[in-house]
């Protein structure tokens, strides 16, 4: 069984899996006393009409034994409780290597979206307790654009 250390998600080291939301290094387009606004931290092409989602990561051993995908579709996870570590894989036809598979520690509040075409899986919550995110994406995409592949060896995340 192959392991894999989790890394703090940084927009640098998500760049080839997506945007991260949650925090920007560009000027704020708007700064008061009231407020502070940044404005096209990441455009995203989602069709007509986008679709919301919960989605809750259960306690489990930290194993990750398949991937999904969506080819045409980005997606928006925004981790609303607790911490998950999420695998991910470039956009590509395949999984391609395991040991360019890269985990990522997801914080509470933590907010990016995914490229069409990323490879991820479910959260692994961290602390012994579910997760719940919030996910974005164009509507139907659940029944129109979902690909899921058996790695083919199993994946150990650590923290």
């Amino acid at each position: 069984m192959k392991e894999i250390k989790a890394m703090e998600l940084t927009a640098e080291n998500f760049r080839d899996y997506g945007c991260l939301l949650s925090s920007s290094s560009a000027q704020p387009l708007a700064q008061n006393s009231e407020l502070t606004y940044w404005g096209k931290v990441c455009e995203l092409k989602m069709g007509d009409v986008a679709s919301t989602g919960i989605l809750y990561g259960h306690d489990r051993e930290p194993v990750i034994k398949s991937l999904e995908r969506h080819v045409s579709t980005p997606e928006v996870l925004v981790a609303l409780e607790g911490d998950s570590i999420i695998l991910f894989g470039k956009p590509a036809p395949d999984i391609g290597n395991i040991d360019d598979l890269k985990a990522f520690y997801i914080k509470q509040g933590d907010a990016f979206a995914m490229h069409p075409g990323t490879w991820h899986w479910v959260g692994i919550p961290v602390g012994g307790k579910s997760s719940k995110f919030l996910v974005v994406f164009a509507s139907g995409t659940e029944a129109n654009d979902l690909e899921v592949r058996n790695l083919q060896e199993e994946i150990k995340i650590c923290r």
